[in-house]
C-alpha cells in the first residue's frame, strides 16, 4: 500500500493501521490496556491448572527474546498434535488465495502448483481451521496465552487462525504476485494497535519449501520513511537499512514453532521443491 492508501485508511478512520506502525504507540497502548485490566477483580479460580503442549517453555525468557529480536524459535508442537492437524488439512476442502469463494479442491488435487481443473494454485487455505480440536487446543494453550499476555501486556481482543498449504512449483515470483501470493516480498504487518503471531510448521520446512524469513530487531527501529509509506520494501532496501546479517531463515522439521512480533520485516520463501503446511495464530488488539 502506498502513501495514498495510508491516507485513505486515515480518512476511513482506520487509525490503528496508521498508528500501529509505530513501536512507541504499540508500547503505550499495551501499557494502557495492562493498567485497565489490572483494575479488574482478579479471578479466584486457582485450583485448576490446565495442561499445556509446551511444558518446558520459559515464558519470561520467550517474551524477552521477542522484545529483543522480534522472534522466539522453539515453541514446538508434540508429534501427535502435528499429525492430527496434518490429517485434518489433507482431507478438508481448500480455497484458492485469489478466489476464496470459488470452487474448492483437496490437497491431493494439486500437482506442481496446478489444481485438477487447471487453475494455478500458489496457496490453498482451509476455511475456519479452528474447527479442528487440536488447533483449538493450541489456540487456548495456557503457556501460549501466557506468552501473548506477557508480550502484549493484556489479553488480545481478536484471534484469527490460518491453516494454509503453500504448493511447491516452478511458478515465477511474478506469477505468484499476480495470484495474490504477495507475502513472498518483504513487508511488515499492521494488524491493529498491538499484535503477536504464533506459527507452526506442520510439515518439514526448509528454504526450498516455503520457509519463513525475517529480519531480527526490525520491529522497533524503522526509519520514518519506512513507517509513513508502504509496508512493503524491496530486499535491497531492507538489507541496506538493517543488514543482511540480520536476516533469519527459519527452517525445521514438522512441529517447529515460532512466536513473532510481525511488525518486523518478514516474508515467505516461494516453495519450489516441496509443499508447506503452516498453522498461524494471530493475536490482535
Amino acid at each position: 500500500m502506498n502513501m495514498a492508501g495510508v491516507v485513505n485508511r486515515v480518512m476511513a478512520r482506520d487509525l490503528s493501521y496508521v498508528l500501529g506502525r509505530f513501536h512507541t504507540v504499540r508500547s503505550a497502548y499495551g501499557s494502557l490496556r495492562h493498567t485497565l485490566e489490572a483494575m479488574k477483580p482478579a479471578s479466584r479460580d486457582t485450583a485448576h491448572k490446565p495442561s499445556t503442549l509446551f511444558p518446558d517453555a520459559d515464558v519470561n525468557g520467550i517474551v524477552r527474546s521477542i522484545r529483543d529480536e522480534a522472534v522466539f524459535i522453539g515453541l514446538n508442537l508434540p508429534p501427535a498434535t502435528v499429525e492430527a492437524i496434518k490429517s485434518f488439512a489433507l482431507t478438508e476442502p481448500l480455497h484458492a488465495i485469489y478466489d476464496p469463494k470459488g470452487p474448492t479442491f483437496r490437497y491431493a488435487d494439486v500437482t506442481n502448483g496446478v489444481a485438477a481443473d487447471g487453475r494455478k494454485m500458489p496457496i490453498g487455505g482451509v476455511s475456519d481451521p479452528a474447527r479442528c480440536p487440536e488447533i483449538r487446543e493450541v489456540i487456548n494453550d495456557p503457556v501460549l496465552r501466557a506468552i501473548v499476555r506477557g508480550y502484549l501486556g493484556h489479553e488480545p481482543r481478536k484471534i484469527t487462525t490460518i491453516l494454509d498449504w503453500s504448493f511447491g512449483s516452478n511458478m515465477s515470483d511474478e506469477e505468484r504476485r499476480q495470484l495474490k501470493h504477495h507475502v513472498i516480498d518483504y513487508h511488515y504487518d499492521v494488524g491493529g494497535y498491538d499484535f503477536l503471531y504464533a506459527s507452526f510448521y506442520i510439515t518439514d520446512t526448509d528454504r526450498h519449501s516455503g520457509a519463513h524469513v525475517m529480519i531480527r530487531r526490525s520491529h522497533k527501529s524503522k526509519p520514518l520513511r519506512m513507517l509513513l509509506g508502504s509496508a512493503r520494501a524491496s530486499q535491497e532496501a531492507v538489507y541496506k537499512e538493517f543488514g543482511q546479517e540480520n536476516e533469519l531463515i527459519i527452517e525445521g522439521p514438522a512441529g517447529t514453532g515460532f512466536v513473532e512480533d510481525t511488525s518486523c520485516y518478514h516474508r515467505a520463501s516461494p516453495p519450489t521443491r516441496g509443499d508447506r503446511l503452516m498453522l498461524a495464530i494471530r493475536f490482535i488488539n
